[in-house]
């Protein structure tokens, strides 16, 4: 009986041993994963040349309007395509200002070649200047035409307000499914 209790002991033990390995390589992990990400920001980042910067300050003074516009395209452009595709009505949400000036603001960054203009239905698509800004690798020179698509609330039917939250729909696992590694 004496050595039954001690080999069930020992098991007990390797079994304890295992599951704190366990949990010491999971617990690295996730330090590994914190430094990692530590200077991680949501969003990400988009680069300008100080050059490019100078520029900036001059549309400012020409076209104050157009150089919200263009703020508003830069701060969503998507990585890697530099591309962002968003209507004028809610361009005119986002800055308060009238369709017409919109209008003209968006000419002015096409004819200053702040950003190339692709038509998509209804909507604009702005592709940033990448000697401009990029988001992604310098002089990526490639098409992808995948953008982000910016929805105002003032382009949706009635109700939007109504909108309930969509519901989570939880991902039940068994015990042997769990992975510690």
């Amino acid at each position: 009986m004496e050595k039954e209790s001690v080999d069930d002991l020992r098991k007990k033990l390797s079994k304890t041993r295992n599951l704190l390995n366990l949990t010491t390589d999971k617990l690295n992990d996730v330090i590994a994963e914190q430094r990692r990400t530590k200077n991680f920001v949501p969003g990400g980042y988009y680069m300008m040349s100080r050059e490019a910067e100078k520029n900036l300050r001059a549309l400012q003074q020409e076209s104050p309007a157009a150089s919200l516009v263009f703020s508003i395209i830069r701060e969503h452009m998507q990585i890697g395509t530099n591309a962002v595709t968003i209507s004028n009505r809610a361009l005119c949400k986002i800055i308060d200002k009238s369709r017409a000036t919109i209008t003209r603001a968006v000419s002015h960054l096409a004819k200053h070649n702040y950003v190339q203009i692709i038509k998509t239905g209804n909507v604009n698509t702005y592709v940033v200047n990448e000697k401009i800004a990029f988001s992604g690798s310098p002089f990526q020179r490639k098409a992808v035409f995948s953008a982000t698509i910016v929805a105002h609330e003032c382009e949706q039917e009635k109700g939007w307000e109504e909108v309930k939250k969509l519901k989570a729909v939880p991902v039940i696992y068994s015990e042997n499914e769990i992975s510690y590694d």
